[in-house]
């Protein structure tokens, strides 16, 4: 049987990336063995744990594109918000300049083909082969659980990037979206519709949500309030807001925002109360230059850090008060007693202080990194009650947020576009760096403007993007079009 690349990819990783040694040790790592891989739940929790693992390391013998965590930056850098100044170094050059997902050979195309395929087929293996593993029934709940939001997780991503945005007032959704792969399999497909691809995510986060707990032995596994944080993101997208509102505030119900010391701690340990889902890095499994803060954090102590440092949008940030802890995530003006920088480290207006790993400089890059956190889920409330024209309603949890962030806000009296729009604003600014604003300005149909900012014309290049331009779908990679004939590509 020909193996087609999309299930290549989907297959690689499960063995190779599991945590267990002594899995490790038993069976060929490029080989999968579902039947010792799920042959009890002890070796099913070791295969998912190499699941977890496969969403933070290097894809494409690339150092810049390491996984979830890269697309965490490229889907910021391709939005206003986060601003790269510098072109002596190139790193994710071509992903702000809007040039690598519309290049078929691109890493920056490919990487979110392979790694969220390769995450869905090692959950298609789990969820076949689960249920017949030697164990406790409640540990194959958690097994199967986890697996079916990762699925999800990662149709969710794939389905934005590669497809057209969701519309609810186009229903169904009739546009394509990506192949809809649900058990293990060498065969190539075609692309399901956008509206199949979001019936299955539902129906998948429906069925983790009836297998899983708040209990969870690590807080790097998705949990019960993971997956309902997962339903109102997806709710949120497809314009359900009363789905939205309601998922968003039973996720967020078990956690503690964040006081104003604990805000500048510097984004980086799973540890946080308000930390709802996370890579917990621990020792042994340093990525070194190619990691999340190897490129995002203030103070790592590497060359991306210390010629390209990360800027905030001047346009966004000189709305921020200068009561609101949140304006102390960056500075303005850096000084040498103000801004934290690795020795050698170039100082830029507007400078990135929000992840910031310990030590001055950091000579390590096991800084932990947040997929979720409850602030995202009074965010998505608030949002989507104003969007029904709730407005008391979504006030009162703007106010629970922001207040926690600014002692001296006020309850907001604003209603309609102004309230969504100071909604937004906080978005923006509480959400920067976590891999949300490229997706927002699709999922709301708006363009991609970033004039009137700080952005250096040589590095961005491309200011403008109208709303609904072929270029918000990542074309589809060459080496899937090569090998998947039931395959076809997006607008070129």
């Amino acid at each position: 049987m020909k193996k087609r690349y999309l299930t290549l990819v989907m297959a690689l990783g499960l063995l190779a990336t599991a945590c267990e040694k002594e899995y490790l040790e038993t069976s060929p790592t490029n080989n999968i063995d579902a039947a010792a891989a799920f042959s009890t739940t002890k070796n099913a929790t070791a295969a998912i744990n190499g699941i977890y693992r496969a969403m933070v390391v290097r894809y494409l013998s690339s150092q810049g594109h390491f996984g979830h965590p890269a697309m965490m930056i490229i889907l910021d850098v391709m939005g206003e918000d986060v601003q790269i100044n510098n072109t002596s170094n190139t790193w994710h050059l071509p992903e702000i300049r809007w040039q690598a997902h519309r290049s078929e050979t691109a890493v920056g195309d490919q990487l979110a083909y392979e790694l969220y395929y390769r995450l869905i087929g090692n959950a298609n293996i789990a969820i076949a082969n689960i249920d017949a593993a030697a164990g406790a029934q409640s540990e194959r709940n958690q097994v199967k659980g986890e697996a079916l939001g990762i699925r999800a997780f990662s149709y969710f991503n794939l389905v934005q990037l590669y497809g057209k945005r969701y519309d609810a007032a186009a229903k169904p959704n009739s546009q394509l979206g990506v192949p809809l792969v649900l058990t293990p399999t060498t065969e190539g497909m075609p692309r399901a519709t956008v509206e199949e691809i979001y019936t299955q995510i539902n129906k998948d986060l429906v069925d983790a949500a009836a297998l899983l707990t708040s209990t969870r032995s690590y807080k790097s596994h998705i949990n019960l309030e993971v997956i309902k944080g997962f339903q109102a993101r997806v709710a949120l997208t497809q314009q359900n807001w009363a789905d939205a509102a309601k998922f968003a505030a039973d996720a967020r119900k078990p956690y503690t925002l964040m006081s104003v010391a604990q805000y500048q701690e510097g984004f980086s340990d799973i540890s946080n109360p308000e930390w709802m889902w996370g890579f917990d890095h621990v020792e042994d499994q340093s990525e070194f230059f190619g990691a999340f803060h190897s490129y995002i954090s203030s103070n790592y102590n590497s060359t991306n850090i210390r010629v390209d440092p990360k800027q905030i949008n001047s346009a966004l940030y000189d709305q921020i008060p200068a009561t609101d802890v949140r304006s102390k995530m960056w500075v303005k003006t850096p000084t040498t007693t103000n801004s934290v920088v690795p020795t050698g480290g170039i100082r830029v207006p507007y400078l990135n202080q929000k992840f910031r790993l310990p030590g001055t400089p950091s000579t390590s890059a096991m800084g932990d990194i947040p997929y979720m956190r409850a602030a995202e889920m009074y965010l998505i409330e608030a949002e989507a009650q104003a969007r029904q024209g709730n407005a008391t309603a979504a006030a009162t949890v703007l106010f629970d947020l922001v207040s926690k962030r600014d002692p001296s806000y006020k309850l907001s009296t604003k209603t309609g576009t102004a309230l969504t729009d100071e909604i937004m604003f906080n978005r923006r600014v509480e959400l920067w760096g976590e891999g949300v604003r490229f997706t927002d300005l699709k999922r709301l149909n708006l363009p991609l403007n970033r004039n009137n900012t700080n952005a250096n014309s040589a590095v961005v290049v491309l200011f403008d993007v109208p709303a609904g331009d072929k270029q918000w779908e990542f074309l589809i990679p060459r080496r899937e079009l090569n090998a998947n004939k039931a395959i076809v590509q997006n607008p070129l």
